[in-house]
């Protein structure tokens, strides 16, 4: 499976590299939404892993309605810090298709990984 994961900590980045590694999938890291968004490899995506706060005009939640607007269906996921019902909410709004709330451990992601796989 092709990953895409947009996120600004390196901590949450080896994490999950760890993790695909030991499944097999592929990552693909970007630290802020414009440089996702402009790569092109959004349409190779099996998946989007996208956090909230990120650094940049666009945080997670505007990367997802662009995307959305687009007409992009890849399902994201939001893995965020952000715990509030208002994200929640607005995720699902913007066409997100799940929100896990960091720190994730290894078993929830391997979950989340093997929930999306074809």
């Amino acid at each position: 499976m092709n990953i895409v994961y947009v996120e600004d900590d390196p901590a949450n980045i080896l994490l999950l590299e760890r993790v695909t590694y030991s499944t097999g999938d592929a990552l693909l890291t970007f630290q802020d939404a414009e440089s996702a968004l402009e790569s092109g490899a959004i349409g190779d995506a099996d998946l989007l892993l996208v956090d909230i706060h990120l650094p940049g005009a666009l945080n997670g939640l505007d990367m997802t309605e662009v995307l959305r607007d687009h007409g992009v269906d890849v399902p994201v996921v939001m893995l965020t810090a952000y715990d509030l019902p208002d994200y929640v909410q607005r995720t699902r709004a913007l066409g997100g298709d799940q929100y896990l709330v960091k720190p994730v451990s290894v078993s929830d992601l391997m979950n989340l990984l093997n929930g999306y796989r074809m």
